[in-house]
């Protein structure tokens, strides 16, 4: 199932051709300064299976530390899609279409913001959930 994303600014567009791996919301506080929120849901997809259809050229890459990286569109500041070790992240606000999928669980909890309260049954791991 191919679905669709784009920045705020529409000057990046990508598709992801692949079914998701697993969804979730991640609390830590990083993720609360990319999104300005409480954290970030993102769905994994296989490597590969993302491709950029326009706007790579706006592409661009702070480098927090050696070896963790974060993209954005350089016009309009949105957070971007990166990689892990086997799959890639896309955070679900930049999805066009339905992933059909749900969050699985919310991991880093142990850092989550003092008024930040999950109101569901979903698992919770304190840092990174068991990725098999």
């Amino acid at each position: 199932m191919a679905v669709h994303g784009r920045c705020l600014c529409e000057g990046v567009r990508f598709e992801v051709d692949a079914d998701p791996m697993l969804m979730g919301t991640c609390h830590c506080t990083r993720c609360q300064r990319r999104s300005g929120g409480a954290g970030m849901t993102a769905v994994a997809y296989p490597l590969g299976s993302l491709t950029y259809l326009q706007g790579e050229d706006l592409i661009s890459v702070y480098e927090i530390e050696p070896g963790s990286s974060r993209r954005f569109c350089s016009r309009c500041g949105t957070p971007l899609p990166g990689a892990a070790e086997k799959f890639h992240i896309v955070q679900v606000g930049l999805l066009e279409e339905d992933p059909g999928m749900r969050p699985q669980f919310h991991m880093m909890v142990d850092f989550k913001a003092a008024w930040d309260e999950i109101h569901d049954d979903l698992p919770q791991f304190g840092e990174y959930p068991p990725m098999e």
